[in-house]
């Protein structure tokens, strides 16, 4: 497997090329708040103009555009140095499709398209992609913060920011950071490392790109045989002496070495592949976990040792929503970051300040960063960037009118009614909708439980009345 640089990902992920304002907008959020950067071009030539700029990652192309044809388009974006084009179309007219597939496209979605099924065909495009890629680039790559700063004044962020100091306190620590998807527990990972004022490097590895029949040799090294002839490897281990392995989406490695790196954790020492004996090793190890740690340890994909020694040291990065008195403060460093990259002057208006501090932000952090970097490009160098109701919820549809019906109510019926609805929408599909809600199937199971003994309790009152 070739390993590549995670973190070197161009300023745009995915562009969407389509005619309709409103799906088009809607592609873009749903994308936004997967945590993937986004951007729309409602023809053809726009979007010619801006892969000339920059080509994304991946492309979402409609067939149907007022100025031309996509099926045309296709050769024209991969010349341009697109390789992963999923089409998303109204028509399965099969001389079409058969044209699309024979130049090449990676997927072939019909609408109406539920956002689950686009997320699936990016997500499998992006792994597509980034195994695909070769860098010159040592892995794993550096780790260093990506938003500017995560450390605002409210009551969530200070709590934060004392749980990282706290485990960067201890020389070399195990750690564990969860959190909802798109509160960058990356960049709390390198916070992390850097109160630790440890003399080695941050480092972190994609743990996704991390199972074949290598991963051992890569993390513990391994020494020269001339029988084998086999070349001396430096593991991660290794590489992050005296500093900090930052293991992203932990979960996702195999078994095996999940049992190695928690002995690792426990004795500090490295066994590398043809090694006569271990080797002392000074490295931090943190985790960052992507799933449920319920849903996790119950499937058997986090090895339970491994999860324990690093949950000593657990940090749960708050969503925005609890965050909402730094919302202004992100912004002005996301936007201060977004100058300083494009060497402009361009500011916050009081009227988006108010538009921000307003949503809900389901997307967190990466959402919010996205959203400004859509309306960074539509406004001219030294003006104040202004509100744009394409990058929120539309307004026929405000939150406040979502969950003004729940006014009133007691957490416990609101969430009742959130997984009676949850469940229903995924056709009583008890494991999907566990997934969908965020909690184990055990969770789910023992919640819908006590709903029935209170319907049971409510039905006997009723008779004995």
């Amino acid at each position: 497997m070739q390993h590549h640089d995670n973190n070197a990902t161009s300023a745009l992920d995915v562009l969407v090329i389509e005619d309709d304002v409103d799906t088009a907008g809607a592609l873009t959020r749903i994308l936004n708040r997967a945590g993937y950067a986004s951007d729309l071009a409602l023809t053809l030539a726009d979007a010619m103009e801006s892969v000339q700029r920059g080509a994304p990652a991946i492309v979402l192309l409609d067939l149907s555009l007022p100025d031309g044809d996509g099926v045309d388009a296709i050769e024209r974006l991969k010349a341009l140095g697109v390789n992963e084009i999923i089409i998303i179309s109204g028509t399965d007219d099969a001389e079409r499709t058969r044209r699309c597939l024979q130049a090449g496209v990676f997927d072939f979605i019909l609408k109406p398209a539920g956002a689950d099924d686009v997320l699936k065909s990016v997500r499998r495009a992006d792994v597509k992609r980034r195994q695909s890629t070769v860098t010159a680039q040592e892995y794993p790559v550096k780790l260093k913060p990506g938003f500017g700063s995560l450390e605002g004044a409210s009551q969530a962020s200070q709590r934060l920011t004392k749980a990282v100091r706290q485990v960067a306190k201890e020389p070399f620590a195990a750690a564990l950071i969860t959190g909802q998807p798109g509160v960058l527990k990356a960049d709390v990972a390198a916070l992390v490392h850097h109160y630790s004022e440890r003399t080695g490097r941050a480092l972190i590895v994609n743990c996704a790109s991390e199972n074949d029949a290598h991963d051992q040799r890569r993390f513990f090294g391994s020494v020269s045989s001339d029988d084998a002839r086999t070349d001396a490897t430096v593991g991660y281990l290794n590489k992050a002496h005296e500093g900090t392995l930052v293991l992203d989406d932990v979960s996702a490695l195999s078994i095996n070495l999940q049992r190695r790196l928690a002995s690792f954790i426990e004795t500090g020492e490295v066994l590398a592949q043809g090694a006569l004996a271990p080797q002392r090793q000074r490295c931090a190890l943190v985790g960052i976990l992507r799933e449920p740690a319920d849903d996790a340890l119950s499937s058997g994909r986090l090895h339970e040792p491994l999860y324990f020694a690093l949950a000593r040291n657990t940090i749960a990065v708050p969503p925005l929503v609890e965050r909402r008195d730094d919302i202004v403060f992100f912004s002005q460093h996301a936007v201060a970051q977004l100058n300083d990259v494009f060497s402009t002057e361009k500011s916050l208006s009081v009227e988006l300040i108010d538009q921000l501090k307003s949503y809900y932000w389901p997307g967190n952090l990466v959402e919010l960063k996205n959203c400004l970097l859509t309306a960074y490009r539509y406004t001219e160098a030294g003006d104040e960037i202004k509100p744009n109701v394409s990058l929120f919820t539309d307004a026929e549809d405000p939150v406040n009118d979502l969950i003004s019906p729940f006014v009133g109510q007691s957490f416990r019926e609101v969430e009742k009614q959130l997984i009676l609805a949850t469940l229903a929408a995924n056709k009583h599909n008890k494991s999907r909708t566990a997934k969908v809600l965020g909690i184990s199937l055990k969770t789910l199971y023992n919640r819908l439980n006590s709903y029935e003994q209170q319907e049971d309790v409510a039905v006997l009152t009723a008779t004995s009345a």
